[in-house]
């Protein structure tokens, strides 16, 4: 047959992906993305939510909406809020249900990351 692909070329190229999310009570509340936003708010010593964001690419708006989302979904607040000075502004900080989604988020990643590599290397693609 005429232009068949040269498998060979193509076989190094296949690589296993996989994604996966929290759920609460059969709603999702945490991906990589929505994880990305609360392990950026922990790590953001001033406790700005636009800083957050921004590493994150993503607007103010839409973070301060992904925070409530999850709220909504879990019933339970994952920031509490301060305002800021005498300039405006305020400050974020994850609650202790906010750090434990961010644990087990990143304890979930570890093992699937582990998985991951152990069959890259035993499901040798031929």
């Amino acid at each position: 047959m005429e232009n068949q692909p040269n498998l060979e070329e193509l076989k190094p190229k296949i690589k296993l992906g996989m994604k996966f999310w929290l759920e609460f009570e059969n709603k999702s509340i945490l991906g990589s993305g929505w994880a990305k936003l609360l392990k950026n708010i922990e790590k953001n010593k001033e406790g700005s939510l636009s800083h957050a964001a921004k590493e994150c690419n993503y607007s103010y708006k839409y973070a301060w909406n992904i925070l409530k989302r999850i709220e909504k979904r879990t019933g339970k607040a994952i920031v509490i809020t301060g305002k800021g000075g005498r300039g405006g502004g305020g400050w974020v900080k994850l609650t202790d249900w906010g750090l434990y989604l961010l644990e087990i988020y990143q304890k979930y990643l570890n093992e699937i990351t582990k998985i991951e590599k152990k069959l890259g290397e035993t499901m040798k693609i031929s």
